[in-house]
């Protein structure tokens, strides 16, 4: 039995939907430099792959190779243009936004100390700040990716047959898992995310 002093569930969710409502109505911490600096490289590094793959891709474009670099589908000029600039517009980028889900749905929050990152409205605007800085991060890795991939298909176009040297893609592919791994392992392992009753802000 509920003792009558020890909080339901409900009641739980209530506070939470209450904090919620209050940070939201609080100012937003702004990134840090570091997580823009990744993400704003990124970004220009796609923009100038899209430009040169728009002055230089022939009208056929390999854009699947085999296991060992050759091609085995073809695309046209139009296909591979709208690949490289739709994915980052439509999957990639939009991930951003996902860090205000914290402040809508807070039940649906999954992450190290959550009872404690929802327990003041001061703590769960450190807590989007944080999400928002480390999604900049993931997104930019996977912006940096589809960059690799474009080059590749930018640099096939132009060779005999489409082929590649296989490595690259186990080189892109290996590479992109190491970091996400490593921002990852951050985020759930690392001292980011601990409560930090020192801050006055916070406690």
């Amino acid at each position: 039995m509920v003792g009558a002093t020890e909080e339901t569930w409900q009641q739980r969710e209530e506070g939470r939907r209450q904090v919620a409502r209050e940070a939201r109505l609080m100012a937003r911490e702004p990134a840090g430099w570091g997580p823009r600096l990744v993400l704003a490289a990124a970004t220009l590094a796609w923009l100038a792959a899209l430009a040169w793959l728009a002055a230089t891709l022939p009208e056929r474009v390999p854009t699947h190779w085999s296991g060992g670099g050759t091609p085995d589908g073809w695309s046209s000029r139009a296909s591979a243009m709208g690949f490289a600039l739709l994915v980052p517009v439509l999957l990639i980028f939009p991930m951003l936004w996902l860090s205000r889900l914290a402040m809508i749905w807070p039940a649906g929050i999954n992450a190290p100390h959550k009872e404690w990152w929802l327990d003041r409205p001061r703590r769960l605007v450190r807590f989007e700040r944080l999400l928002r800085e480390d999604l900049m991060v993931i997104v930019g890795l996977t912006v940096l990716l589809v960059v690799g991939i474009e080059l590749v298909m930018g640099y096939a176009a132009h060779q005999p047959g489409g082929a590649v040297p296989g490595w690259w893609f186990l080189a892109l592919t290996g590479g992109y898992v190491v970091a996400l791994t490593l921002v990852t392992v951050r985020m759930m392992a690392g001292s980011r995310y601990r409560p930090d009753d020192d801050d006055a802000e916070l406690a």
